[in-house]
């Protein structure tokens, strides 16, 4: 069997969700997929680092150039698919040619989320225009639709009325070799790069408005009335309304207690994470929530959503806060702040949740799921 798979994503240098979610599959992929399967990368360069490592004889890159920045996909990526069809082709990242793939592959495309249509409001009309018109065609044309959560495949059965069957599950892992409790010198050393003091909370992801970045402002405020030492670290980079986010912490006065880090190196956030009082994650919107596992991993109590997928995520080791409520975020923080045991235990349920995911599991998952399509 030819499995293809676009791991364009898996190679950017600057990796967010998404990207990770690509990379590590692939990582674990090369440990498991039979001597009998012949894999091919589909990239726009030369692949780097570990993704370039090839396991054996049986998996290679296929680096189809294309100097712009856009349409990589539609233009490269289909007239290779055309010239060598695979038998199966393996999109992690919800984009797939809009000129016909021939019949001969099956095409398994992973949709993370479908918020441009939930919430059109939270996402710029160019980005709705792309992921709807990408949508429908992953509608008409994939063989298996993949999601990341139980919340996110109800989702696009509500939404664009796809028979449930054709819709798999596969929750996404987190890396244990990377994110667990750090010593004290590593998080030093993080704080100092960063400029950061203790105690902190931490929120890590895109700055835009879907990430609700006003409101866990607004409880960040209401929480330093009684902790006036207290400070927010907003670790990512901006996003959709980054300048309204930037108003808000200019219209409190936040300019000393709020620290914008931009984009943090994947190897600073374990220590982030760690030194930590908790993680702040009360989005308005989310596929699956990564950074809570790694957040649980590192053993920092995790403050969430209260609805799906947060919960489904976190399970009973989340502190879950209405999203639209500084108020009731802010209380969650208050209830981390003041009670000790109450954190210890929450952190200690994190531990115990972690262990019901893997990315081992995740390419497992989607490795059967690619065999059976």
């Amino acid at each position: 069997m030819i499995i293809g798979i676009d791991a364009s994503r898996a190679n950017r240098q600057n990796k967010t969700g998404t990207e990770w979610f690509s990379w590590h599959l692939i990582e674990e992929l090369k440990k498991i997929v039979r001597s009998d399967d012949q894999v091919l990368l589909y990239a726009n360069d030369k692949l780097v680092e570990e993704l370039g490592e090839m396991p054996n004889s049986n998996w290679q890159e296929k680096i189809l150039k294309w100097p712009p920045k856009y349409l990589w996909t539609q233009i490269m990526l289909w007239r290779e698919l055309r010239r060598n069809p695979p038998d199966a082709l393996l999109i992690p990242a919800h984009t797939i040619p809009l000129l016909p793939v021939r019949k001969k592959t099956k095409v398994i495309a992973v949709v993370h989320d479908v918020g441009f249509r939930r919430f059109p409001d939270l996402y710029k009309p160019i980005q709705i225009w792309y992921h709807e018109i990408t949508m429908r065609r992953i509608r008409s044309r994939a063989d298996v639709i993949l999601t990341i959560s139980n919340f996110s495949k109800k989702e696009i059965i509500d939404l664009y009325d796809i028979t449930p069957n054709r819709i798999k599950v596969a929750y996404l892992g987190y890396d244990s070799g990377e994110y667990f409790p750090q010593t004290q010198d590593n998080i030093d050393q993080a704080k100092q790069k960063y400029n950061i003091k203790s105690p902190y909370l931490l929120y890590v992801g895109r700055l835009e408005k879907k990430k609700n970045i006003g409101n866990i402002a607004k409880a960040f405020v209401l929480a330093r009335a009684g902790h006036d030492d207290l400070k927010l670290v907003l670790a990512g980079a901006g996003g959709n309304q980054y300048d309204e986010i930037k108003k808000i912490i200019a219209d409190f006065k936040l300019e000393q207690e709020i620290i914008l880090t931009g984009y943090v190196d994947q190897a600073d956030l374990p220590a982030l994470y760690s030194g930590s009082l908790a993680f702040i994650f009360p989005t308005l919107y989310e596929g699956f929530g990564l950074p809570i596992l790694d957040a649980m991993a590192c053993g920092t109590p995790v403050i969430a959503s209260n609805t799906a997928p947060h919960t489904e995520v976190g399970g009973e080791a989340g502190i879950y806060a209405d999203p639209k409520s500084p108020e009731a975020i802010s209380d969650a923080i208050m209830k981390v702040a003041e009670n000790d045991e109450f954190r210890a235990k929450v952190v200690e349920s994190g531990f115990l949740r972690i262990k019901e995911f893997s990315w081992a599991k995740t390419a497992a998952d989607i490795y059967k799921i690619i065999k059976s399509a």
